[in-house]
Parts: structure tokens; C-alpha cells; sequence
């Protein structure tokens, strides 16, 4: 019997007796044994592949099972659980013999509990929680629901109970483990789009406070306008919220280490990005403005100059080198990655996003008139216009390779 326990099976033993059953149905002392069957519910075939890919993104996978301890041992082994000899395995009654220090001291180490109560679950969340880890609780019966609803992230399976479904956070409809993990790298995803918008974001506000507080001490007061800075907010905020919300989901990203709970959300990296390419593109913005080079790119003529003292074809030009400056450095802002294309095919948001900037930005130059304070410009100003932004992006790329040559590559490779 042990034997098939060992293989992963359920046990039923088949005896028989002479005597009759009593009413209370209790047993009769006296059976004979004529055999034992052992069930065996087939491993899904994703779920060894499951196992792996939470291990390799730092997720510690812990069974807590009502099982026997030999068939909780071999579902453990044949899943991936116990992928070392390290792996602990503790029946229900043994962690009941532990201290909760003793148990915080071995909880690294532990992957199976057999004969398991909800009370150990429970226990187990609370201790895994007073030691900083962000716990994931999955569960499907009515007595899972409290160690579900206390853990950081509850997940109940789609054939649970209802009380259970609703302690959890989130419902496994398939009651597939893939899904957990796909799950994890979903979350993953969605921090680092979130973060590539700040990136975004605060590296134009760097730029734009910059240029506002020093473009004074240089002879420039108002080089934008306040309807022209309604419109660099709506293409700063919202259509930049649009862009990076539909960023893929990289496989890659499971092979990352977990994120700490006190970490901050702008990283050391982040903060780099943003400083370094603010101050470039502030410097990029007022070399723009006061050079006389630039100057003599933008002339401005009769036909489209009202007031000769103001060169309006140069403030137009700078008000469309603004948002392409921008617009160009979303690319710099979606990856950390020397490759600006990597996976951009996957995400249409983005493309559609960046093609709509310039669309509309070139529309409303020609017909902004004296609201927008725009004019139109000739082709071969809007090829000096366009130049002059790209340059943030070559300006970027030698910061990430600098970056990576003295304080290493933040990209984990697929295949790591």
C-alpha cells in the first residue's frame, strides 16, 4: 500500500464480513481484507511547466493537502514541488509540534504539508505574512475560505463554494495552476507599464519646468502657450496612458525576481531615465529657442509674420519640436532594452497612439491659427523640426549603454 501511495494514489480498501451492519453503522470488528484500490487523478500536463516557470520568478510553491504524506510526497515530486532534496515535508501533526519561530525558521525550506487542517493554513499565512512575503493562497472548499481571504492575494477555484469565491481576490475558472502564474505575469506586466508611463510623464515634466524657469535668463518668457500646453497635457496624460496600457506580456518577465513590498515605484533606473533625458531635452528645448542657427531655419516672412519682432514660425516650430521630442522619446520611455522595437508589433495601442501625435499635431499647426498662435510650415521646415526631436532618441541609447557597461543590464533575457 505504501507503494501506491508513493506513486501519487488515493487508497480504498475493500473488506468484507459476515455480520450485519448495526444501525448506527459502526463497523464490525471482525473483516476480512480483500483488497486495496488506488485512484489516481492524472497531472495536467501544463502544470509541471506551471511549477518551473513560478519557481523560476522566485515564487516558493507550498501543497497543503489532506492527502497521506507518501501520496503528497509523490504528487510532489511528480509536479516539480520537491525539485531538490532540501524540500521539507511535515504532516499536520508535526508543524503542530513547532513554535511559530520555529516554523518562520524552516518556511523556506517547506513544500508539502499532509494530513493538512484549515487551521494550518491559516496558521501558515499569518506567519508567512509577519515575515514580509507576499502570500497567494488558492483554496476551493468552505473551509479554505479564511486562510483565502487572509492572504495578500486569495485565489479560489471556479468550482469552489461560493463562500470561498467570494473571500478570494480572484476566481481560477479554468482550476488550472497555469493560470496562477500567468496571473503573476499579468501583474508583473502591468507594474512595469505603469512605470513607463511615469517615466514618460516626468521626464516631460522635468523638461517643461526646466524650460519655463530657465527660459527667462535666456530671453524666452512664453514659448508656449496656454492652449498649446492643454494640448502637450491631453498627449502627456491621456493618450500617453493609452499607449503604454496595451504592453505585452513578456515571458521574460518570469524570470525576474520578486519585488520587495518596501521598494519604491520609481526605481534608481527610472529616476536616471527621467533626470538625465529631462535635462536633455530641457537643453535640446532652449538650443531650439535662442540659437541663431535654428533662427535661420525659420524665417520668418512677410505672408505668414504679422508682427516682425515676434518670429512666429519659429515659436511654431517649436511648439510642434515639443510634442515630436515627446512623442519620440515614448520609444526610449516602453523599454529598457538598446532594441526601441523589441515586441512592438504586440502592442497596436502604442503604434496607433504615436501615428495619431503626429497626424493631429501637423493638422492643428495649419489650422490652429491665432488660437494654437500657429502657422504652417514647408516641408523642409518640418524635416528640421522632426531631426532636431530624433535626437533624444540616439541621446537616450548612449545613456543605456553607458548604463549597462558600469551598473549592468536591468533586462532579463528569455532564455535566463
Amino acid at each position: 500500500m505504501r507503494g501506491l501511495s508513493e506513486r501519487a494514489m488515493r487508497l480504498i480498501g475493500l473488506a468484507v464480513t459476515d455480520k450485519s451492519l448495526e444501525e448506527d453503522n459502526v463497523l464490525p470488528s471482525e473483516l476480512t481484507l480483500v483488497g486495496v484500490f488506488g485512484l489516481r487523478d492524472d497531472m495536467r500536463k501544463e502544470s509541471l511547466q506551471a511549477v518551473e516557470t513560478a519557481r523560476k520568478a522566485g515564487i516558493q510553491v507550498v501543497m497543503i493537502t489532506g492527502d497521506a504524506k507518501d501520496t503528497a510526497q509523490g504528487i510532489a515530486k511528480e509536479v516539480g514541488i520537491l525539485e531538490t532534496e532540501k524540500g521539507l515535508i511535515l504532516t499536520s501533526t508535526q508543524l503542530g509540534e513547532f513554535s511559530d519561530q520555529e516554523i518562520k525558521n524552516i518556511l523556506p525550506d517547506l513544500r508539502v504539508v499532509a494530513r493538512a487542517l484549515p487551521t494550518d493554513k491559516s496558521r501558515l499565512v499569518k506567519l508567512a505574512k509577519s515575515m514580509d512575503w507576499v502570500v497567494g493562497m488558492t483554496g476551493d472548499g468552505v473551509n479554505d475560505a479564511p486562510a483565502v481571504k487572509n492572504a495578500d492575494v486569495g485565489f479560489s477555484m471556479g468550482n469552489g463554494t461560493d463562500m470561498t469565491k467570494e473571500s478570494s481576490d480572484i476566481v481560477i475558472l479554468d482550476n488550472n495552476f497555469n493560470s496562477l502564474t500567468n496571473a503573476v505575469r499579468y501583474g508583473r506586466t502591468l507594474l512595469k507599464s505603469i512605470r513607463k508611463f511615469l517615466i514618460f510623464q516626468l521626464t516631460v515634466n522635468v523638461a517643461a519646468v526646466l524650460v519655463a524657469f530657465l527660459g527667462p535668463f535666456f530671453g524666452t518668457d512664453l514659448p508656449l502657450t496656454m492652449t498649446q500646453l492643454l494640448w502637450i497635457n491631453i498627449v502627456m496624460d491621456t493618450l500617453a496612458a493609452f499607449a503604454f496600457s496595451g504592453e505585452a506580456a513578456l515571458k521574460r518577465y518570469m524570470n525576474e525576481k520578486p519585488i520587495p513590498k518596501g521598494e519604491s515605484l520609481i526605481t534608481g533606473d527610472m529616476w536616471s531615465a527621467i533626470l538625465v533625458d529631462g535635462f536633455l531635452m530641457a537643453a535640446l528645448c532652449l538650443y531650439f529657442l535662442n540659437s541663431d542657427f535654428v533662427a535661420g531655419l525659420f524665417i520668418c516672412d512677410a505672408t505668414r509674420c504679422a508682427d516682425p519682432e515676434v518670429n512666429i514660425v519659429l515659436l511654431t516650430g517649436f511648439f510642434g519640436f515639443f510634442v515630436f521630442i515627446n512623442n519620440f522619446n515614448k520609444f526610449n520611455a516602453r523599454t529598457e532594452s538598446l532594441n526601441l522595437f523589441e515586441h512592438i508589433t504586440e502592442n497596436r495601442n502604442f503604434l496607433i497612439v504615436v501615428l495619431l501625435i503626429f497626424i493631429l499635431q501637423t493638422t492643428f499647426t495649419y489650422y490652429g491659427g491665432e488660437v494654437l498662435r500657429t502657422v504652417g510650415l514647408t516641408l523642409v521646415e518640418w524635416g528640421y523640426v522632426l531631426a532636431f526631436a530624433f535626437i533624444i532618441i540616439p541621446l537616450d541609447l548612449a545613456r543605456k549603454f553607458l548604463r549597462n557597461q558600469f551598473f549592468g543590464n536591468p533586462v532579463v533575457q528569455e532564455n535566463s
